[in-house]
């Protein structure tokens, strides 16, 4: 599971395995041995990983199934599709 979330994650940013192990300061073979689930970051490498991509540990592991990007996203949606509908109220009340 984690292998798979850190290709995800890197594809989703365009970043090669090669781009992802010179931020981690890392070979690009470890890389690759995590994406097939031949070995595993150690912790502080995890917690690297989740800056380096914006979730938490919990998202990489596969304990959370959307990122913290995404909770944001949807927070801001529902709070701008509340605000939608405090207005269209105002312009056509309910009778």
């Amino acid at each position: 599971m984690l292998g798979e979330q850190i290709k995800k994650l890197r594809c989703q940013k365009g970043f090669t395995q090669q781009q992802l192990a010179n931020y981690l300061h890392i070979s690009p073979s470890a890389v690759g041995m995590w994406e097939k689930n031949r070995n595993e970051p150690d912790v502080e490498t995890l917690k690297q990983l989740a800056d380096f991509f914006d979730v938490t540990i919990d998202y990489l592991v596969g304990r959370e199934t959307t990122s913290s990007t995404q909770q944001k996203i949807i927070q801001e949606t529902t709070e701008t599709l509340k605000k939608l509908s405090e207005n269209l109220e105002k312009f056509f009340p309910e009778e």
